[in-house]
């Protein structure tokens, strides 16, 4: 079922029953610094707070850059006319020497604020349907902290298998942490969704 996609220029508005999804512009600073510059949400990411808007302008022309180059794929999700997170796709792997990959991984986080809403898993919906459809991923895979529950449970929710816990993967603010790995197969998806 995998495809060959090759066109990294392509329209990818998403859309959801309650959620609108586009890619980031320099036009939404004002909207996520104040998300990025929230302790609390970064507390598991592999970021600090952005400390001034600098930081976030840096962020989306960083975004902006990964898209036209096919390394990444970038939605902003907003609900009634509002950025509440950011769903991508990165680590982008299509191809290694002689191998065919085409595989990326799913990342997402939503602000303090709008959390425990089912924003993430709606928007990563659209995000697996938009991977596996128009974007041709074999596979899809997913990493978080291992003493983060809330990504626990938006993961399963999404059908992904735990693959196993790769032991204090990764030291912040000098505690080290264990980082869950997830993963979904194309043909995994589309046999649990009956499409």
């Amino acid at each position: 079922m995998s495809r060959i996609f090759t066109d990294f220029n392509i329209e990818y508005r998403l859309q959801t029953a309650r959620l609108e999804l586009r890619p980031p512009c320099p036009d939404d600073l004002s909207s996520l610094w104040p998300l990025v510059a929230d302790p609390r949400l970064s507390q598991f990411l592999a970021w600090e707070p952005h400390a001034n808007k600098e930081d976030t302008i840096c962020m989306i022309n960083s975004l902006l850059e990964a898209q036209k180059d096919g390394k990444g794929f970038h939605w902003v999700v907003i609900h009634e006319k509002i950025i509440v997170g950011l769903v991508s796709l990165i680590d982008v792997r299509r191809n290694h020497r002689a191998w065919t990959l085409n595989r990326a991984e799913l990342a997402y986080w939503v602000a303090p604020a709008a959390q425990s809403r089912g924003y993430a898993t709606e928007a990563a919906w659209a995000v697996m349907n938009f991977a596996f459809g128009r974007l041709a991923f074999h596979k899809l895979i997913v990493y978080h902290a291992a003493d983060n529950p809330s990504s626990a449970h938006v993961v399963k929710k999404l059908g992904f298998r735990h693959v196993g816990n790769e032991r204090e993967a990764f030291c912040k603010h000098g505690i080290w942490h264990d980082l869950s790995h997830y993963e979904l197969l194309e043909s995994e998806y589309y046999a649990n969704n009956h499409i």
